[in-house]
Order: structure tokens, then sequence, then C-alpha cells
């Protein structure tokens, strides 16, 4: 049975493959601000926060990519993946306009196949197609320490559980 979330409880279904604990991610090519082919090797021997959204232009979303950034600054060896359909030009404007800079915004431009492979494609609602909202953490071998997929897209996720698992 695949995963749920809803939108003001209005019920989505979400692909039913979310990594476990223990699991190692799959691979993933995405695209960074520059245009360029990003793949999870080019984050290796970091520990990783993979902060999926379904678009920035949203309150819940941008502040929750201003609450990660500004968790993330003082984790040693950590990166946040911020992952969502937005353009790289809508990511990058939003991070200049908010003075952010610590998050690496990855854009589902291509390799659109990472969203279904990780478990948190949309596959219904007039939000089909796009991320749901979900925060994982894998340590610096690709392991995942944390996977939350959230319930009600309009709520962030579990800030303080994520950053449990990344300390000593």
């Amino acid at each position: 049975m695949p995963n749920a979330t809803a939108l003001l409880d209005d019920p989505i279904l979400v692909e039913d493959n979310l990594p476990s604990i223990g699991q190692i991610l799959p691979f993933f090519q995405l695209v960074n601000a520059a245009l360029e082919d990003v793949s999870l090797d080019a984050f290796s021997g970091q520990r990783k926060i993979l902060h999926f959204f379904p678009g920035i232009d949203t309150p819940t979303s941008a502040n929750s990519v201003r609450i990660l950034d500004s968790m993330v600054a003082t984790l040693p060896n950590t990166v946040v993946l911020h992952i969502s359909a937005d353009l790289p030009f809508t990511t990058a404007r939003f991070c200049a306009t908010e003075n952010l800079s610590t998050g690496i915004h990855l854009s589902t431009l291509r390799g659109r196949d990472m969203l279904k492979n990780y478990g948190v494609l949309m596959m219904t609602s007039k939000l089909a197609g796009l991320p749901a909202r979900v925060l994982m953490v894998a340590d610096e071998d690709n392991r995942v320490l944390h996977v939350e997929l959230v319930k009600e897209l309009t709520n962030e996720p579990d800030y303080e559980a994520a950053m449990a698992v990344l300390q000593p």
C-alpha cells in the first residue's frame, strides 16, 4: 500500500518505497544552480540531510529551508540538500533574497526518476509529480539514519528528531 500525505486533510498517495533506516541511499543525479548535473557521489564522505519539498514559493517550504540552513551551519561535515521541482533560477533568487548560502539546492529538472526511487513522488492530487515533504538523514557512507514523510504538507518536519541522529 502506498504511503500517504495530505494537503489540508485531502489525502495524497505517495510512492511506497521510502528508504528504510540502515539502507544505503540510491544513486541520484539532479541539477544544481549552475545547471550542472550533480550526483550523490559529489557529497561522498559527508553526512547528508535530504530535504524534499514541493516548491520554494510556499511559506512552509521557505521556512523549512531557512531553519535547516541555520541548523546545518553549526554541524561539522554535514550538508543539507534541498530537493524540489523548482528551476535553479527560482531557488537562486530565493537564496539571494534571504541571504542564504549554507544549503545546496538541487532541481529535479533532470533526474526526476529520483523522486520515485526515493519514494517521495506524490502520485495523486493536483500536486502529482512533485516531491512530498520528506526529511532524510544519511551518514558519510550514505546509510540512512532518519526518514520522515510529513503527514500534512502544510506542516514542517520534525527538525529535532532529524538533528538528534547527527549528535555524537
